[in-house]
């Protein structure tokens, strides 16, 4: 059984270590390799390839120093690369991250075998879920599923153009910049910006949705 670990934490990384090892304590020849950020990561993976011996399982922090050579910004972006190169490798990410939209963008677009809150598992349930996703169980942990399932009860925010304008909104973006950025027209802009109000419940025009979906934990 060969595990990669990777998280540019040292601390967490020898824990998850530890809860791998009495995961699979009854496992021959368990190999556990660690990487700190995504370039070593990349690296070894592709040592790996090229000697042929895949890992079965991965787990990845999400936020990590990227990899600009390879274009690998974060958690996700490994992830995708190593599913290209070793598709039947089973991975769990793990987050520290608590916005609303970036979970709904990791479960839907990634799609990792499980996603966790770093905080959200006690040690028994992360060993658990380690061994149900070796077994090709998929996995949420209850504080990511709960912030999923918020999202799709607002279908406004369960269309990505949407979404993105409400993070475009949060980093300084006019309207005009938003239309050219998503390529969509000023009035259709201002049109999801009506829908998005709705969503948000936003009644009177002091109210901003930046400072709303901030409050909901959006963005």
């Amino acid at each position: 059984m060969n595990i990669l670990i990777v998280d540019d934490h040292t601390g967490y990384i020898e824990s998850l270590k530890s809860i791998v090892s009495y995961a699979f304590e009854d496992v021959k020849n368990l190999e556990i390799t660690k990487s700190l950020n995504c370039e070593n990561a990349i690296q070894t993976i592709k040592h790996r390839v090229a000697i042929n011996k895949t890992f079965d399982l991965a787990i990845i922090d999400y936020i990590m120093p990227s990899y600009t050579e390879e274009e690998i910004n974060n958690g996700g972006d490994l992830y995708t690369y190593l599913k290209k190169v070793m598709p039947s490798c089973k991975t769990i990410i793990n987050t520290g991250i608590l916005e609303d939209f970036t979970l709904f963008e990791i479960d839907q677009k990634i799609k990792p075998d499980a996603l966790t809150l770093k905080s959200d598992l006690s040690v028994e349930d992360y060993i658990k879920v380690i061994q149900e996703v070796v077994q090709g169980k998929k996995f949420k942990s209850l504080y990511v599923s709960e912030k999923i399932n918020e999202i799709w009860k607002h279908q406004t925010f369960a269309q990505e153009q949407n979404r993105k304008i409400v993070e475009l909104l949060a980093l300084g973006y006019k309207i005009k910049e938003i239309a050219n950025a998503l390529s969509l027209s000023e009035v259709a802009i201002q049109k999801r910006i009506v829908k998005i109000k709705e969503a948000l419940e936003i009644k009177d025009s002091n109210t901003s949705i930046l400072r709303e979906a901030k409050r909901r934990g959006y963005v």
